[in-house]
């Protein structure tokens, strides 16, 4: 399940509560678009989340902003430091998914990976090869790539 950081603060005490129910019933909880708002330590720590996806906004050309750059690596820190597992989202380019790789970055998300699609490669016939996931662990070769269905992948 996700939550996005921005829906999560307008009431942190019924979001950490909500969040606790989901747990209880087993499932994993991500807040997404992590550094879009304004979560403080604190709040960080009350959601008890397992996992934040890093916000797009500090993905995108992050190998040329430097200032990127020292915000993921804070937030990296911070996540490590809370136990939590890290997604960036909006990954585009093979730089950027080395950068975000060699700062330790779990998993990667985006173009990078494949571009969302209208076909059902489900229906297709079996000899047709499915496309390439657009979620993938980080640092794994293209050909060994995991797929997050339906919540986060160990990996």
């Amino acid at each position: 399940m996700e939550i996005t950081e921005t829906v999560a603060l307008e009431d942190i005490d019924e979001t950490a509560r909500f969040v606790r129910s989901l747990r209880d019933l087993g499932c994993r909880v991500a807040l997404d678009d992590f550094g879009a708002g304004y979560t403080s330590f604190r709040n960080l720590k009350a959601l008890a989340v397992d996992c934040v996806k890093i916000d797009g906004s500090y993905v995108r050309g992050l190998e040329d902003n430097v200032d990127n750059q020292l915000f993921v690596r804070t937030l990296l820190g911070l996540a490590e430091g809370l136990g939590l597992v890290t997604v960036a989202e909006c990954v585009e380019t093979a730089p950027e998914a080395a950068l975000l790789t060699r700062r330790g970055v779990r998993f990667l998300q985006g173009w990078h990976f494949g571009k969302p699609e209208i076909d059902r490669p489900w229906l297709a016939a079996p000899l047709q090869a499915a496309p390439q996931p657009a979620i993938a662990v980080a640092g794994a070769p293209a050909s060994r790539l995991t797929v997050l269905k339906g919540g986060l992948a160990g990996g």
